[in-house]
């Protein structure tokens, strides 16, 4: 296989440098125009023409350029297709062609992440099929029809925090939310101290209504226990050595998660060794009781993480046959870090303990996304678990800040020799006039997930004239140029700007203040 990678004169020598770590014989051609997304078939066609081809297999042009390379398969009688949109994906591109079904019109980089996104799902999608057999081995069991154990990937409870002192529209709108993410069981949160039962079970019977997986109650509170039940809770969370006894009689057909803490008594054993000793004691007075379908809880403790994974591993060491619910939201909640760097690794240690259920919360600000977060972490470990490998190149990661591999082009600060270099510095020039066409509020509708560009006149910022909505910053800033919305060309520099900022904190969860900074540099 002998493969001609076209390219412009700036990449030219990246994409040689990048081709040559490949074992895939390669030749580099550097067209006339200096940026390779400008290339167009006919373009490259035209300046091929100069090009001995004999010899080669495949010709592949920048993923960037547009149009259909199908016209140059036809003028050349090479087989013509897109490579990657960045050169930094090249040597996995070239090295895979055996593998991928290369495309005239997609990018390989594009058609490379759907084929690996594609395997793990596939891969994921088998182990579901085999539920029956699966359920069979120790450590498995229904909650609802959801299998649990560590033959499974680990599902993800999504608490509802606080559900008692929401609205039915609330609870339905925050459990459909969840679900449609991922989540595989609902979990109503109640409040701590206080017995509710009618309102327990109304909020299981709202979340029912709309959602199709498992609902748990959150409630030490037998009462509460009971009413969820009768609404028809699947999961109990908890029961411990101060209300398993008056539990029993109506969660012998439901899953419990045992906790090792007597609450009514103040007692939670901080030990991993006195942990797991009191957890096994309550489990088995649970079973005496008629409460089988037992799922442990040791408890992550924000403030001894280590020693509670201790725990959960000599548990688990211990009782295989005991599936275990592993609270990591109870240290993303506490943590100032971002939540999606301490799912993943919190997740990886559930996974090598042997957890098979993730809590998740998104109580605080900074947690939001965490249960999409979590379901993704949850997939990640079990492919990484089934394949013997680390969570790396599994088709589906939690890279979302930063990138896997470098796709940017080195500045050339030779361009400088010859050009007129001018030094952008802070403005200290007066406040630009209002544009007379009018100004803009910019907001976020996260319910809709939209970027929202109020606009007033300038004399009156009171009641909107008109409001643009749309996913993203260019179909805001498009629409607003079509309607003639704005005149000055500061002013449509400065709504490029704030939509660029708007859409970057709907994506990553970041909060937007129109005029405030987006990331706050962090000093040291």
């Amino acid at each position: 296989m002998k493969v001609l990678l076209v390219t412009g004169q700036l990449a030219q020598d990246i994409v040689r440098g990048y081709a040559k770590e490949s074992s895939v014989e390669t030749e580099t051609v550097a067209l006339k125009l200096a940026v390779a997304a400008f290339l167009t078939p006919q373009a490259i066609i035209n300046e091929l023409k100069n090009v001995k081809l004999a010899g080669f297999n495949m010709i592949l042009v920048p993923g960037l350029v547009r149009g259909d390379t199908t016209e140059i398969t036809k003028a050349t009688e090479v087989p013509a297709f897109k490579g990657p949109r960045y050169s930094a994906d090249l040597p996995t591109i070239l090295d895979m062609l055996s593998d991928v079904e290369l495309s005239t019109t997609v990018p390989a980089c594009d058609l490379l992440r759907e084929k690996l996104v594609e395997k793990a799902l596939q891969e994921i999608q088998k182990t579901e099929s085999q539920k029956e057999e699966l359920l069979k081995k120790p450590g498995s069991m229904l909650v609802g029809d959801v299998a649990v154990g560590v033959a499974f990937p680990m599902r993800v409870l999504a608490e509802i925090v606080d559900a008692a002192f929401m609205d039915k529209d609330t609870v339905q709108q925050t459990a459909k939310r969840f679900v449609n993410v991922g989540a595989d069981i609902i979990d109503v949160g109640m409040v701590a101290g206080e017995s509710q039962p009618e309102k327990a079970r109304q909020i299981v019977q709202w979340v029912k209504q709309v959602v199709d997986v498992p609902v748990s109650i959150d409630t030490l509170d037998p009462a509460e226990i009971k009413a969820a039940i009768e609404a028809g809770a699947e999961l109990v969370l908890s029961g411990d050595a101060g209300n398993i006894e008056e539990i029993a009689a109506y969660a012998k057909n439901v899953a419990v998660v045992i906790i090792p803490t007597n609450q009514r008594q103040g007692y939670f054993p901080k030990k991993a060794q006195d942990r797991v000793k009191y957890i096994e004691e309550i489990i088995a007075k649970a079973k005496q009781l008629g409460v089988n379908r037992c799922i442990a809880d040791l408890i992550v403790e924000p403030t001894d993480i280590l020693e509670s994974f201790i725990a959960f591993k000599e548990f688990a060491a211990r009782n295989p046959h005991v599936p275990m619910f592993v609270g990591v939201s109870n240290v993303t909640e506490l943590f100032d870090a971002d939540s999606i760097g301490l799912n993943a690794i919190l997740a990886r240690l559930s996974s090598e303990v042997g957890g098979s259920i993730l809590l998740a919360t998104e109580k605080s600000t900074k947690a939001k996304g965490t249960v999409a977060e979590e379901v993704s972490a949850a997939k990640m470990m079990f492919l990484a678990k089934k394949r013997a490998s680390v969570p790396k190149d599994l088709g589906i990661d939690l890279l979302f800040l930063k990138d896997k591999r470098t796709h940017e082009e080195p500045y050339d600060k030779t361009l400088e020799a010859s050009a007129n270099v001018v030094v952008a510095v802070d403005s200290e020039e007066s406040a630009t006039s209002l544009d007379a066409a009018g100004v803009f509020k910019i907001a976020i509708d996260r319910t809709d997930g939209n970027l929202v560009a109020a606009h007033y006149r300038s004399s009156d910022v009171t009641k909107p004239l008109n409001i643009v909505k749309g996913k993203t910053a260019a179909n805001v800033y498009n629409k607003i140029l079509a309607l003639g919305l704005v005149s000055m060309l500061d002013h449509a520099a400065y709504l490029g700007k704030e939509l660029a900022k708007a859409e970057v904190a709907l994506e990553t969860g970041k909060e937007y203040v129109q005029d405030a900074e987006l990331f706050k540099k962090k000093e040291g």
